[in-house]
Protein backbone atom coordinates (compact mmCIF):
# COMPACT_ATOMS: atom_id res chain seq x y z
CA UNK A 1 0.00 0.00 0.00
CA UNK A 2 2.41 3.15 1.28
CA UNK A 3 5.97 2.65 1.71
CA UNK A 4 6.08 2.54 5.36
CA UNK A 5 9.88 3.76 5.66
CA UNK A 6 8.77 7.20 4.52
CA UNK A 7 9.27 8.88 8.04
CA UNK A 8 7.15 12.10 6.53
CA UNK A 9 4.08 10.53 5.34
CA UNK A 10 3.91 6.92 7.24
CA UNK A 11 1.76 6.15 9.91
CA UNK A 12 4.28 3.54 11.03
CA UNK A 13 6.80 5.86 11.80
CA UNK A 14 7.36 5.34 15.30
CA UNK A 15 4.60 8.12 16.51
CA UNK A 16 1.97 5.43 17.24
CA UNK A 17 3.10 2.11 17.40
CA UNK A 18 0.51 -0.59 18.57
CA UNK A 19 -3.01 1.12 17.17
CA UNK A 20 -4.00 4.63 16.26
CA UNK A 21 -4.45 7.43 18.43
CA UNK A 22 -7.93 7.65 16.51
CA UNK A 23 -10.12 4.92 15.45
CA UNK A 24 -10.60 4.93 11.95
CA UNK A 25 -13.92 3.76 10.36
CA UNK A 26 -13.17 3.78 6.85
CA UNK A 27 -10.14 2.12 5.63
CA UNK A 28 -7.22 4.68 5.26
CA UNK A 29 -6.94 3.68 1.49
CA UNK A 30 -10.95 5.06 1.13
CA UNK A 31 -10.45 8.07 3.38
CA UNK A 32 -7.09 9.33 1.75
CA UNK A 33 -8.49 8.67 -1.56
CA UNK A 34 -9.63 12.04 -3.64
CA UNK A 35 -13.44 11.84 -4.06
CA UNK A 36 -14.69 10.73 -7.52
CA UNK A 37 -18.19 11.87 -7.01
CA UNK A 38 -17.83 15.75 -6.10
CA UNK A 39 -19.21 18.24 -8.14
CA UNK A 40 -15.20 19.19 -9.17
CA UNK A 41 -14.39 15.79 -9.82
CA UNK A 42 -16.86 15.00 -12.18
CA UNK A 43 -16.37 17.95 -14.23
CA UNK A 44 -12.74 17.68 -14.68
CA UNK A 45 -13.50 13.76 -16.01
CA UNK A 46 -16.14 15.67 -18.05
CA UNK A 47 -13.94 18.16 -19.75
CA UNK A 48 -10.58 17.87 -18.44
CA UNK A 49 -8.94 20.59 -20.55
CA UNK A 50 -11.14 23.42 -19.57
CA UNK A 51 -12.11 22.54 -15.94
CA UNK A 52 -9.53 22.16 -12.95
CA UNK A 53 -8.98 18.55 -10.69
CA UNK A 54 -10.48 18.56 -6.91
CA UNK A 55 -8.48 19.80 -4.15
CA UNK A 56 -6.80 17.51 -1.74
CA UNK A 57 -8.06 16.57 1.73
CA UNK A 58 -6.94 18.11 4.58
CA UNK A 59 -6.64 17.09 7.66
CA UNK A 60 -10.00 18.38 8.57
CA UNK A 61 -12.10 17.04 6.18
CA UNK A 62 -10.14 13.64 6.41
CA UNK A 63 -11.56 13.58 10.30
CA UNK A 64 -15.11 14.88 8.64
CA UNK A 65 -15.20 12.19 6.00
CA UNK A 66 -14.36 9.44 8.83
CA UNK A 67 -16.47 10.93 11.89
CA UNK A 68 -19.70 11.60 9.45
CA UNK A 69 -19.06 7.95 8.12
CA UNK A 70 -18.94 6.84 11.83
CA UNK A 71 -22.58 8.45 12.17
CA UNK A 72 -24.28 6.49 9.66
CA UNK A 73 -23.09 3.33 10.56
CA UNK A 74 -24.46 4.15 13.57
CA UNK A 75 -27.68 5.30 12.23
CA UNK A 76 -27.52 8.73 13.18
CA UNK A 77 -29.56 11.14 10.92
CA UNK A 78 -29.67 14.63 11.70
CA UNK A 79 -29.27 18.09 9.14
CA UNK A 80 -26.32 19.15 7.38
CA UNK A 81 -25.92 22.15 9.39
CA UNK A 82 -25.75 20.23 12.71
CA UNK A 83 -23.78 17.62 11.59
CA UNK A 84 -21.10 19.96 10.16
CA UNK A 85 -21.49 21.83 13.67
CA UNK A 86 -21.30 18.40 15.85
CA UNK A 87 -18.19 17.51 13.72
CA UNK A 88 -16.36 20.88 14.12
CA UNK A 89 -16.67 20.64 18.42
CA UNK A 90 -15.30 17.21 18.09
CA UNK A 91 -12.61 18.04 15.85
CA UNK A 92 -12.14 20.95 18.40
CA UNK A 93 -11.45 18.54 21.43
CA UNK A 94 -9.49 15.88 20.10
CA UNK A 95 -5.88 15.82 21.37
CA UNK A 96 -2.72 16.85 19.70
CA UNK A 97 -1.39 13.18 19.08
CA UNK A 98 -4.83 12.59 17.16
CA UNK A 99 -4.29 16.03 15.53
CA UNK A 100 -0.56 14.47 14.16
CA UNK A 101 -2.23 11.64 13.28
CA UNK A 102 -4.89 13.66 10.80
CA UNK A 103 -1.90 15.38 9.47
CA UNK A 104 -0.16 12.38 8.63
CA UNK A 105 -3.39 10.83 6.99
CA UNK A 106 -3.16 14.59 4.93
CA UNK A 107 0.03 14.03 3.38
CA UNK A 108 -0.57 10.31 2.28
CA UNK A 109 -4.12 12.07 0.70
CA UNK A 110 -1.78 14.76 -0.52
CA UNK A 111 0.86 11.41 -2.51
CA UNK A 112 -2.73 10.12 -2.98
CA UNK A 113 -3.88 12.91 -4.91
CA UNK A 114 -0.47 13.84 -6.89
CA UNK A 115 -0.73 10.16 -8.40
CA UNK A 116 -4.26 10.57 -9.40
CA UNK A 117 -3.58 14.24 -10.95
CA UNK A 118 0.21 14.97 -11.40
CA UNK A 119 -0.33 18.58 -12.63
CA UNK A 120 -2.92 19.88 -10.27
CA UNK A 121 -1.22 23.53 -9.25
CA UNK A 122 -3.43 25.08 -6.49
CA UNK A 123 -3.92 28.47 -7.87
CA UNK A 124 -6.92 30.66 -6.12
CA UNK A 125 -8.75 32.96 -8.23
CA UNK A 126 -8.47 36.98 -6.62
CA UNK A 127 -11.29 38.12 -5.51
CA UNK A 128 -12.54 41.15 -7.16
CA UNK A 129 -12.98 45.00 -5.35
CA UNK A 130 -16.16 45.59 -4.56
CA UNK A 131 -17.72 48.69 -5.74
Amino acid sequence: MFEKNSSKNSIDNGLFSGSPPYPLTLEVEELISPLKNSRRATKFRKHPSVSLPPRPLNKFLLFRRDFHAKMIRQGMKMPYAKVSSLISQEWNKQPANVLRFFEILENLAKDKHNEMYPDYRYSPKKISAKL
